[in-house]
């Protein structure tokens, strides 16, 4: 099944930048596997069912949504693929990076973007106005 939305090359290289990972650690072929890519794109468009009348600025948070939305699917397998420590001739240290806690912000910052395009799709329309009543 083709991409319905990342569909330029080099979406791969976004998503690890966004992770803040190598290539090595999460070759492309882990990306595009259809229960990263393919998933993260049918949960974007479950929520934005106009997926394909977006253009310009409403397009760009499409991506990036579809974009963190695949950081958030890949995040709980991270732990394994990076090393706790690192270690060279001079130096040695440890990553600490809390998975989760990564996950949850990737999640908030998808919604924001899914926000924003909603908020442009559907304006919102006041539905009832709190008055005080009026003494003479």
């Amino acid at each position: 099944m083709d991409n319905r939305i990342l569909k330029e090359s080099g979406y791969e290289e976004r998503i690890r930048s966004k992770l803040g990972v190598s290539e090595p650690y999460l070759p492309n072929e882990d990306i595009n596997q259809p229960e990263c890519i393919i998933v993260a794109e049918t949960n974007i468009i479950k929520q934005i069912p106009n997926y394909e009348s977006l253009t310009g600025d409403d397009r760009v948070y499409l991506e990036a949504a579809v974009v963190c939305e695949c950081c958030v699917l890949l995040c709980p397998s991270l732990s394994a693929r990076l090393p706790k420590k690192e270690t060279g001739p001079h130096e040695a240290h440890e990553l600490s990076i809390d998975w989760s806690k990564k996950k949850v912000e990737f999640e908030s910052e998808r919604d924001e973007y899914i926000g924003k395009i909603l908020d442009n799709t559907f304006p919102s329309i006041p539905h009832f106005i709190v008055t005080r009543p009026v003494r003479w």
